[in-house]
């Protein structure tokens, strides 16, 4: 039984520093840990806030990045943002060993966040057509 342990802490080590690896390539290496790095996610509770989290952290930035653009340009950069975004999370999946099959919770997760908004009732349409008049000059 310890045996197990030390194999999976092995595997997760040689796992890690290939990931590492393939991060230097793109010029990004690990950094102290500030306060909103996880310590531990031992439980289900603990990663579910990890993930929450992180996806806040994700979003923050997409919004903060283009809401510095000039107008005309903010929808393009989101576009990339998904993109970008999208392109992280297959990296990020395959750096799993094939078995892992995380790329499947990947995809669903991609498909859950893209019908959000219209789960929401918010679209782009409703929501220019919402302001509309605050926009006639």
């Amino acid at each position: 039984m310890c045996g197990e342990f030390e194999e999976e802490d092995y595997i997760d080590d040689q796992l890690f520093g290939r990931l590492l690896q393939m991060a230097s390539k793109y010029g990004v290496s690990p950094v102290q840990a500030d306060e909103a790095t996880p310590s531990d996610l031992s439980t289900q509770e603990a990663r579910s806030s990890y993930m929450s989290g992180l996806f806040q952290a994700g979003l923050t930035r997409a919004v903060n990045d283009a809401n510095n653009l000039a107008m005309g340009e903010r929808m393009d950069a989101v576009a990339g943002q998904a993109i970008a975004f999208a392109r992280l999370a297959g990296f990020l999946a395959g750096q799993l060993p094939p078995g892992a099959d995380v790329l499947r919770p990947v995809i669903d997760a991609l498909m859950e966040g893209h019908r959000e908004p219209a789960e929401w009732g918010v679209s782009a349409h409703d929501h220019h057509h919402q302001h509309d008049h605050a926009h006639q000059h």
